[in-house]
């Protein structure tokens, strides 16, 4: 029992370190002057939810600090969602197994998410081809990273 939850609190660290790295990086595209996609299901669910929020509730849901818990939560999703299909689905080593999970989120947000918010496939409509590419090594950092270390465990 012990060993179960020793278990479970080191994914939720490593889901941690590397949601922590992937928030980093997207948040300093504006100091390397690249305009890159971040929060864009947060996004798309403010703008599909709005019309049913009071003011105080969407202001808030537009918060830095709910941007971070929005993050985090579903970074954790998708840290539990890696850890089912890990064993069974993805090949190789750890390097390998969380590069091709990292295609997961961006192929979501560039397939789904950003087109349902007007940007076109990738956002292609709306940011640079800097931009793209920035995001996608973000999301890319956040699989490799998570492969990297859950194979240590």
């Amino acid at each position: 029992m012990f060993k179960k939850k020793f278990q479970i609190a080191k994914i939720f660290v490593i889901g941690f370190i590397a949601i922590t790295i992937n928030t980093i990086i997207l948040k300093a595209a504006p100091l390397l002057h690249i305009e890159a996609e971040s929060g864009g299901l947060l996004k798309l669910f403010i703008l599909k939810t709005r019309t049913f929020l009071n003011p105080g509730l969407l202001l808030y849901l537009k918060s830095f600090i709910f941007f971070i818990i929005f993050h985090y939560a579903t970074g954790m999703a998708m840290v539990l969602f890696y850890v089912l299909i890990n064993k069974k689905f993805l090949p190789g080593k750890g390097l390998v197994k969380g590069s091709i999970f990292s295609l997961i989120p961006w192929s979501i947000n560039a397939f789904i998410v950003l087109p349902l918010l007007g940007q076109g496939i990738a956002g292609i409509n709306s940011i640079s081809t800097a931009g793209i590419v920035y995001f996608f090594i973000a999301n890319w950092a956040f699989g490799a990273i998570l492969g990297l270390l859950f194979e240590k465990v």
